[in-house]
């Protein structure tokens, strides 16, 4: 059985370690790329505006039910028990897809670090980043924690770094932004399209849900993790995400996964600079393997994946989850650098995932808590997730699909589907 050996201070650290990251570094480039400077940042403000309610759910769900189940669990609770292997492998299926992104966005920044065509050593440097990352998980998650100790200092030092250089840099834009803002045309299919991009970066929370088994008292330290970690990440993303706008529209281009690496210029202390990036990067997937590999464990645990996924090894660590993840996540990776697939579906791929199980997590708190303050965050919280949701179109068959997959390995192993007096088995 997993033991609750994570403390406040490693929970925050891994907390801030697992959203900051990829994210910081690859979305604000890619979100400018696909809308526009005002665009991407109308949808960064959107997201960290919706998002105190979801923190809420998951810091009051989370203090009541932590185990390796996670948001598994909060999401299969609204529909049912019949409805958790169907939840199980959309969570499988959306990290399965989800980890790579993190990697090759490791891969892209180590590549600039190294003066490598991003195009030719994204992928293989990802792979190596993955092995890499598999190895200090193994180690366990004390180490985790102070690896990411450490690296929640630097990210905010590098973070004051950039954003007060970008604002010396570009203060003579600042002054333009009115008459940008005039002629910019609000859409809302383009903010939902940057929203849903940028909505990336804030994944994490629902990661970490997966190892709140392993939390130290969590029904007094949960909710500080989530608070205190929303507040440090929300400051770093509203000052960057401005940062990111005046520099390209200052005519400094920071499109792509990798485009920040435009805001750290040339010669030694840009390679200071992306150097620091890459370690920050590593950290972020480190905490992301760990959070993955305890949904792989609890979902063989339950059934939905092979029994030897969910077994742990002397120390107590689902080495085989690590392992097994590593190698699919490879696959995955070689699978899109042979066919050319552009990295943006990953992040669609997952962030609709998760928000799927976001909705799920709304609707079974909305059945738990009670009290007026509690329904009105819910019904934010909901109208937040149905703008979120309005835009993936066909690429939600993919989460449904696993779902729906789930849901049969249910039945053929005698499960029913209960909806109040009606009840719907194999035979």
């Amino acid at each position: 059985m997993l033991e609750r050996k994570v403390t406040f201070m490693s929970g925050l650290a891994i907390a801030i370690s697992m959203v900051i990251g990829s994210g910081l570094f690859a979305l604000p480039g890619l979100a400018i790329e696909t809308t526009d400077p005002i665009t991407a940042l109308a949808g960064w403000l959107f997201v960290i505006a919706i998002m105190p309610a979801m923190i809420w759910i998951f810091s009051y769900m989370g203090s009541r039910y932590s185990s390796a189940e996670g948001i598994a669990l909060f999401a299969s609770m609204a529909l049912g028990e019949w409805s958790k292997n169907g939840v199980s492998l959309v969570v499988c299926g959306t990290l399965a897809v989800g980890m790579p992104a993190f990697f090759m966005v490791g891969g892209a920044y180590t590549a600039e670090l190294f003066n490598l065509d991003t195009q030719t050593w994204t992928i293989p440097i990802g792979i190596l980043l993955a092995v890499v990352t598999t190895a200090i998980n193994l180690m366990g998650a004390e180490r985790l924690g102070l690896i990411n100790k450490i690296v929640v200092i630097c990210v905010l030092g590098l973070v004051i770094y950039l954003v007060s250089l970008s604002l010396a840099s570009y203060s003579s834009t600042i002054t333009d932004l009115p008459a940008v803002y005039e002629t910019w045309t609000f859409e809302v299919s383009s903010v939902w399209l940057a929203s849903s991009i940028v909505f990336w970066a804030f994944q994490g929370w629902e990661n970490l849900t997966f190892g709140l088994g392993e939390v130290r008292d969590p029904e007094k330290t949960v909710r500080k993790i989530f608070w205190v970690s929303f507040a440090v990440v929300s400051l770093v993303y509203i000052f960057f995400s401005i940062s990111a706008s005046l520099a390209q529209l200052s005519g400094v281009s920071i499109e792509g996964i990798s485009g920040l690496s435009a805001l750290v210029g040339d010669g030694v202390l840009s390679k200071v600079l992306l150097l620091f990036i890459v370690v920050i990067l590593i950290a972020n997937a480190n905490s992301w393997v760990f959070g993955a590999s305890r949904a792989f464990y609890s979902a063989a645990r339950n059934g939905v994946l092979p029994a030897s996924i969910g077994r742990l090894n002397a120390a107590n660590i689902p080495a085989n989850s690590l392992i097994g993840a590593l190698g699919f996540y490879t696959i995955v990776m070689m699978g899109m650098w042979l066919f050319a697939i552009h990295p943006k579906f990953a992040f669609l791929l997952t962030t609709q995932g998760f928000i799927l199980l976001y909705g799920g997590t709304i609707i079974a708190y909305m059945r738990l808590a009670r009290g007026l303050l509690n329904i009105l965050i819910g019904l934010f919280a909901l109208l937040s997730w149905l703008f979120l949701m309005q835009g993936f179109g066909v690429l939600i068959l993919y989460s449904m699909s696993l779902f729906i997959l789930g849901v049969v390995l249910h039945l053929r192993k005698g499960g029913a589907i209960i909806f109040g007096k009606w009840k719907l088995t194999e035979g």
